[in-house]
Parts: structure tokens; C-alpha cells; sequence
């Protein structure tokens, strides 16, 4: 197993568009050709001393003492990632690079925390990088302490879980099939694979297999019914 965590989703019409501008790092495209897919909320230098501070000091949702299973290296809780060097963040999820503030374009942020489109309607948007494991009051008064998030309304706030997968090369066959208990097939994060896609995947591979495993059952059938 593993520990995974989720980042925040805030309601778009509670970010201030006076401080946050829209703005895709290094005005790159993304797939549907939008250059400015992200919102941007931008610090200077005490503002993101004083987040990190606040981070590090917030009290976090502990493990218990049996729960000895490690975090997910590509989705590091943020105040995990804090602990590591104060500077961690500014080069990684917050880092300023590629972007220029909308409204003091002559000013570079010392950090810039970017938000991203969360549902077709546009009305929700993700806190890219923030996955977090804060208690949740504390994840509200931290959070909007950022420029452009002092009146923040969360649809959902941050948390950790636990995935729990399988030994799949030592348990499962080549068709994802107990290997202990053939007439079981198992499928999606539980064979170990991380990701929606992912997930989604390896169900449609599990599904053709059932279905290639049923069609040949019923052919032989036929066959042996037949010879009889």
C-alpha cells in the first residue's frame, strides 16, 4: 500500500481576479489550445516566508503506529514536500518561472501558487501541487492567507488515503486472473497501477479477456456438443 493525498477545489467565482490573473506557464498551449488555462495568485518574498511557516506549524492528520506504509513520491503531501528546505515549493509547485503578473507586469512574484480547471463548467478549479494532509480548518485559514484566495469558498478541501494494491506479477496470470483462484479476475488501482486512466484501462483489458475467456468456453462447448 501507499499513501496518496487530493488537493483543495475552490469555487472560481470566490478568486479575486484583482490580484490572480489567467495565464499558462510560458503562454504554452495546452491540448484544447488555451494559453491561459491556469489561475495564477502570486507572493512576494514575506508573503511566502509566512506560508511556509504556516504549513510547517499547522497540525496535520497523523498515522497510527501500525499504518508503517510510505507516501506516493509523485503526489507528496505539500507540508511534506515544505519539510525538505524552504525553497522546495518555490522550485517545484509554486516556482514563478514562465509566468508574468497581469497586473504589475514589471514585478516578478517571488512564488506563484497556480490553480487549474477542474469541470467543464469552469466554475471549480484545483490548487495544483496543494495535496495536503492539514486539518481542515487549518487548510482554510492557511490557505487564504495566498493573494487572490482571502475569501475562498472550498468545495472540497485537501486529504490523504490509502491505496492498496496487489502483488500483481507474483498473484495474477497474464489475463489478470487469480492465479490461486482462476474463476477471479481483478482489475484498476488494485492491480497496482496509479491513475484514472490508468485504472480505466486495465478494466477494459480485464473485460476483453472475460469476454475472450467466455467466447472460447462456449465455442469448445459447441464444438464438443457437436462430436457428441
Amino acid at each position: 500500500a501507499f499513501f496518496d493525498a487530493i488537493a483543495p477545489i475552490v469555487h472560481a467565482e470566490s478568486i479575486d481576479m484583482s490580484k490572480a490573473w489567467r495565464q499558462s506557464r510560458y503562454d504554452k498551449e495546452g491540448p484544447g489550445g488555451d494559453a491561459a488555462a491556469y489561475i495564477n495568485c502570486p507572493m512576494d518574498k514575506a508573503q511566502y516566508d509566512a506560508f511556509i511557516d504556516a504549513l510547517l506549524a499547522g497540525p496535520k492528520s497523523e498515522f497510527k503506529d501500525w499504518e508503517n506504509v510510505p507516501y506516493f513520491d509523485g503526489c507528496l503531501p505539500i507540508e511534506v514536500m515544505a519539510e525538505r528546505g524552504a525553497e522546495t515549493l518555490r522550485h517545484g509547485p509554486m516556482k514563478p518561472r514562465g509566468l508574468t503578473n497581469a497586473h504589475k507586469p514589471d514585478e516578478k512574484a517571488y512564488a506563484v501558487v497556480q490553480l487549474r480547471q477542474d469541470n467543464k463548467l469552469g466554475t471549480l478549479y484545483n490548487m495544483v501541487g496543494f495535496q495536503t494532509k492539514l486539518k481542515y480548518a487549518d487548510q482554510v485559514k492557511v490557505f487564504r492567507t495566498i493573494p487572490g484566495l482571502e475569501n475562498a469558498e472550498f468545495a472540497r478541501l485537501g486529504g490523504l488515503h490509502r491505496n492498496t494494491f496487489l502483488n500483481s506479477p507474483r498473484l495474477l496470470d497474464g489475463t489478470l486472473r487469480l492465479k490461486a483462484m482462476p474463476r477471479l479476475r481483478f482489475a484498476g488501482q488494485i492491480t497496482g497501477c496509479e491513475g484514472y486512466v490508468e485504472s480505466a484501462a486495465i478494466g477494459l483489458m480485464a473485460g476483453q479477456m472475460a469476454a475472450a475467456e467466455l467466447a472460447g468456453d462456449r465455442k469448445s462447448t459447441r464444438l464438443n456438443s457437436s462430436h457428441a
